[in-house]
C-alpha cells in the first residue's frame, strides 16, 4: 500500500514538475525524499512488528506522511502557499524521523551501524527541512551536515551508556534534530533572536530532564 502511494507521489510530483516553469522545474531532491524515507521505514517497521493491527497502524501513518508531503511539495511547485502546509509538512518530516529513529534503535544491533544509519536519516530530515527555507541550496547541505553529525555524536554517547530505554532515547534524537536543525538555520541566515534561544533551550532542558530521569530509575 504505501509503495504504490509513494510511486503514485513520485510520479505525480515528476509531471508537476514538467508542468511549471525551468526555474521552479529545476530537479529538487528535497521533494523525493520524504516519500522516499517514508517507504523505507514503513518496510522495516513491518519487518518488526508481528501484530498486524500494530502492522496496519503503522503502515497508515507512513502512508498519511507520504501523502501529506507530497500534497504539500505538488501545491506548493504551483504556486498555491497556504497557512496548514509548513504544519503538515514538518508533522510528516516528524513523524517518518521518529519512526526511523525506533526501527533503527530497535532492529539494528551493531553499534557502529546504527549510528550510520541515524546519520543518514537525520542528514536527510535536517536537509529537507533546511532546503525550503536557506536562502542558497549549499547552506542546506552545509547545515544538514552540521545537525547530523551532532545527532550522531548524541546518539553514539548515548547508546554506549546503556541506561536509555529505546522510546526516551528516540524521544532525545528527535528533540535533539529539531533544536539543531533551528539554530542552525537561524545561526546560518544571521537571524539568531533571544526569544529563538529560549526556545530550543526549553528543548534542551527536555533532553536533559529525560536523561536525568533515566539515571535516577537506572
Amino acid at each position: 500500500m504505501v509503495a504504490g502511494i509513494v510511486v503514485f507521489s513520485v510520479v505525480g510530483l515528476a509531471a508537476v514538475v514538467g508542468q511549471v516553469d525551468s526555474d521552479a522545474g529545476r530537479f529538487q531532491p528535497g521533494l523525493y525524499l520524504v516519500p522516499v524515507m517514508a517507504v523505507l521505514v514503513g518496510a522495516a517497521v513491518a519487518m518488526q512488528i508481528a501484530d498486524w493491527k500494530l502492522h496496519v497502524a503503522a503502515q497508515a501513518l507512513v502512508g498519511m506522511a507520504v501523502f501529506a508531503a507530497s500534497y504539500v511539495n505538488v501545491e506548493r511547485l504551483r504556486g498555491r502557499r497556504r497557512p496548514g502546509h509548513e504544519f503538515l509538512e514538518n508533522a510528516a518530516v516528524i513523524l517518518v524521523l521518529l519512526g526511523a529513529y525506533l526501527a533503527l534503535l530497535s532492529g539494528v544491533s551493531s553499534l557502529g551501524l546504527r549510528v550510520s544509519l541515524i546519520f543518514v536519516a537525520t542528514y536527510v530530515a535536517a536537509y529537507v527541512q533546511l532546503s525550503r527555507v536557506a536562502s542558497e541550496q549549499g547552506r542546506a547541505v552545509v547545515g544538514g551536515l552540521i545537525v547530523s553529525l551532532a545527532a550522531t555524536a548524541i546518539a553514539f554517547g548515548l547508546i554506549s551508556a546503556q541506561f536509555l530505554d529505546i522510546g526516551r532515547l528516540g524521544t532525545i534524537l528527535l528533540v535533539a534534530w529539531y533544536v539543531n536543525t533551528g539554530m542552525v538555520f537561524y545561526m546560518l541566515e544571521g537571524s539568531m533572536t533571544r526569544n529563538i534561544f529560549a526556545e530550543y533551550a526549553i528543548g534542551v532542558v527536555i533532553c536533559a530532564g529525560l536523561v536525568a530521569t533515566a539515571i535516577l530509575t537506572h
